[in-house]
């Protein structure tokens, strides 16, 4: 079986790459200034790109102090658009197929009167497209001497934490830098997005309805940052720097980027880094039939990171292009816990005993990136072919340092209460991966066809040293992952009133755990296919219909296949389970769009085999144990409504969602059933507060009403942050003031276990004053062009 099973992967394969085509096409210059009739430059106004088939949006952005315009855009037919309150629009055609310099363009005065206007000229902070959500990173004032991290608290629908990064009512979603998955999660990629600097990042995509181009994997769908393109013919760089202080933030970061483009060489580096103190608090309830215990856990976080990367792109003419990039992460935090658990009655009357309790944890991560790529470009349509090779090493060392006793109310210590180990966890992760994309653009339709292989070995060894627990133990864990896959995606323009998108992506898994305290050896193997499709219908320009159903998988990470029994104190445990089954999604969704402006869209969600940490309470040891293992299934539905608002000084994005959420439980310790209803709104609002546009402020806003997700409840949560932005020097230097959380409300909430139950209230974000400063410098690379004696051959070849 498994036999006819690889010749029919290789036979589709084989079909596949026969096909001929690419994931993107090359992308040209498109420039020019936009002058009124007397010949003075035009600030601010609108110049938009629209697909010259179906007006579709592509890209965007206002005129500089001089008039002037830039974009980086693939080749094809566009329609040039050219808006300004208080003068006659001017639309061309054109077709990019090469740097083009439109010159000077002259917009003429309208009739309407300007003292009767208001100029409403702006770039959208949000834009729709067919299969995802666009932040424009340009508005935010997190650029300015920010990090990533910064960025993203500022994405509207988005909620950052120490565990991830997550769409409020959705889950967590997998990061991807430039449609290359980062491979992070968890604290390791909090901490990478520190490390990067905000004013590389160009937008942010919100994808929750992949296409086939990207894995299968992520139940919430991709985030997928954009970074700047590199300015042709140019040499220069932006540093930057920003320092945060707070109630429990106190860090600084840094970094300077560079950029070199010249004739047939692009080349680039960036360093940043970053030191100082982070924490949260952790508070718990646990309510036995006989006591209670009360719980609060106070981490002070110490921050130190490196990050460098950098990388080189060759022209090698005849549309051949060569580059590798290297990435290199250094991070050495150090993170002390003191926890204090104390034991009541029932009626928490009095104080029976209490427990003190230390953990001081040193981690040390290296981690290497390398690829390698190859493209090739052919035809007058823009097909073109990509070759990926990606090595990635992660080394990580942590040692641990736990120490604990119990005590009567009058503070002695209780005999043989102690508790304390000293351990050491190592783990080294390799990845190989490999992916090869083809497409095959025509006038009305775009085939898009790949095929993408990756090796996974991980290696997990744990080491216990003077420890008092007799029940610990030394182990070594190893996971290794294969996944093959081959995708296609087709699209179709049917005239300019209908569009679609179909994909189909097929994706074989293997999986191996080896456990050496436990000797056994757990092997998975399933092939599973993951369709996608897309149906839009525009009447005209004013009103567009989507409709998009997909499929998905969680598989799990290896930290909860990985068996070892870990403490977090004498009554706390926690253990992963080696044969625990990957999660599946089916999605369905219909929006609507007015004006790019106002949007309503409605979804349906089911997912099966869905994964959690299984809390059991035990009434006896009152020890807490949890285990990840395969025990729910999950409903919802709802509507999501958006609107963006403009005028000349103000523009302000909201959008709120309703939706019931229905999971059912076969863990017998759990509620069988947990239903209700979820809701929660997102604005973000910027003001422009001169003529210029150079002082920018921000304000913004989320509530996210009680949730019923999976077994547990969450309370409500709430939060504001604000900023302002001043840029000078013709937008070179830029200065920003932030803060965080000035309204923020505890992370609360109940777990139900064996008919008893937990309770958590959790601080993890406080407000915090942050100030930026960001500097761009460079010039063009000016060449004197010489006419040599075979010029017209080169031009015709």
């Amino acid at each position: 079986m498994k036999t006819l099973l690889r010749k029919r992967l290789v036979s589709l394969f084989v079909l596949l790459c026969c096909t001929w085509g690419t994931i993107t096409a090359q992308t040209y210059r498109l420039s020019g200034c936009v002058k009124d009739e007397t010949g003075t430059p035009v600030e601010v106004a609108n110049v938009i790109l629209l697909h010259s088939t179906d007006s579709m949006y592509q890209d965007g952005m206002i005129t500089d102090t001089n008039g002037c315009f830039q974009l980086q855009e693939p080749k094809g037919n566009y329609l040039l658009r050219v808006t300004l309150l208080g003068y006659q629009d001017l639309s061309l055609p054109l077709t990019l197929s090469k740097d083009t310099d439109l010159g000077s363009l002259v917009l003429k005065n309208s009739s309407i009167a300007m003292s009767e206007v208001t100029v409403t000229a702006a770039k959208p902070v949000i834009r729709r497209e067919i299969d995802r959500v666009v932040f424009d990173a340009g508005n935010s004032i997190a650029s300015v001497g920010g990090n990533a991290l910064d960025l993203l608290h500022d994405v509207p629908g988005l909620r950052v934490s120490q565990s991830g990064v997550d769409i409020i009512g959705k889950g967590g979603i997998k990061i991807y830098i430039n449609d290359r998955e980062t491979k992070l999660s968890g604290e390791e990629l909090i901490n990478f997005l520190r490390s990067y600097s905000a004013s590389q990042i160009s937008k942010v995509e919100v994808i929750t309805t992949p296409p086939a181009r990207y894995d299968a994997e992520g139940n919430a769908g991709i985030l997928n940052i954009r970074l700047k393109e590199r300015v042709k013919d140019h040499i220069g760089g932006n540093a930057f720097g920003s320092y945060l202080y707070g109630e429990k933030y106190n860090y600084g970061y840094g970094g300077l980027s560079l950029q070199f483009n010249r004739q047939r060489v692009t080349a680039y580096l960036n360093g940043s880094g970053a030191y100082g103190k982070t924490g949260y608090v952790e508070r718990n309830g646990r309510f036995y039939t006989d006591q209670t215990w009360r719980s609060r856990s106070e981490s002070d976080y110490s921050l130190s990171s490196f990050y460098v990367d950098g990388g080189i792109d060759i022209d090698m003419g005849r549309q051949w292009n060569i580059g590798t990039q290297l990435t290199y992460i250094n991070s050495a935090p150090n993170n002390v816990t003191d926890n204090r658990t104390e034991v009541h009655d029932i009626q928490e009357l009095r104080t029976d005993s209490f427990m003190l309790g230390r953990d001081d944890k040193d981690y040390s991560q290296n981690r290497v990136n390398v690829n390698f790529h190859v493209d090739k470009s052919w035809g007058d349509k823009g097909h073109k072919m990509i070759w990926d090779v990606d090595y990635l090493k992660d080394k990580s060392n942590t040692f641990f340092d736990f120490d604990s006793e119990s005590h009567l109310p009058t503070g002695e210590i209780i005999p043989g209460s102690e508790f304390n180990y000293d351990k050491n966890q190592r783990r080294t992760v390799d990845v190989i991966s490999s992916a090869l994309d083809f497409i095959l653009p025509g006038d009305s339709y775009s085939f898009t066809t790949g095929a993408k292989a990756s090796f996974t070995d991980t290696r997990n060894r744990l080491n216990y040293d003077n420890s008092n627990v007799s029940f610990t133990q030394n182990d070594f864990f190893r996971y290794k992952e294969q996944i093959y896959a081959l995708y296609a995606d087709y699209s179709h323009n049917f005239g300019s009133h209908f569009s679609m998108k179909a994909g189909l992506r097929l994706e074989h898994t293997r999986t191996t755990g080896i456990s050496e305290s436990q000797q056994t050896t757990d092997k998975h193997d399933y092939t599973r296919l993951f369709p996608t499709f897309y149906l839009m219908y525009k009447p005209n320009e004013d009103n567009v219909l989507n409709m998009n159903i997909s499929s998905r998988i969680s598989r799990p990470a290896q930290n909860m296949v990985n068996p070892f029994l870990t403490y977090e104190n004498k009554y706390s445990e926690h253990r992963g389970k080696e044969d625990l089954k990957p999660s599946y999604r089916y999605n369905a969704e219909l929006s609507y769009t007015l004006k790019n402006n106002l949007n309503f869209s409605i979804f349906y969600s089911y997912a099966t085999d869905v994964f959690s940490q299984r809390l059991m309470l035990n009434e006896e040891t009152h020890v807490l144990s949890s285990l990840w293992d395969n025990y729910m299934k999950n409903r919802s539905f709802g509507i999501t409504n958006s609107y963006t608002f403009r005028l000349g000084w103000l523009q302000t994005f909201a959008q709120h969602t309703l939706k019931y959420n229905r999971t059912t439980s076969s863990a017998p310790e759990t509620h069988p059933k947990n239903s209700g209803w979820d809701y929660n709104i997102n604005i973000r609002n910027t003001f422009y507060l001169n003529t210029a546009k150079t002082l920018v402020a921000s304000l913004s806003g989320y509530y996210s009403g009680p949730s019923h997700d999976q077994v547990s409840h969450r309370e409500g949560s709430y939060g504001a942050s604000g900023g302002i932005r001043y840029s000078m020097l013709g937008n070179k230097l830029n200065l920003s003031l932030n803060v965080s959380d000035f309204l923020v409300k505890n992370m609360q909430g109940t777990s139900y276990s064996n008919g008893l139950y937990a309770k958590f209230n959790n601080t993890f974000t406080y407000t915090s004053f942050r100030i930026g400063v960001s500097y761009n410098f460079g010039a063009d690379i000016k060449r004197k062009k010489h006419n040599l004696s075979n010029t017209d051959i080169q031009n015709r070849l």
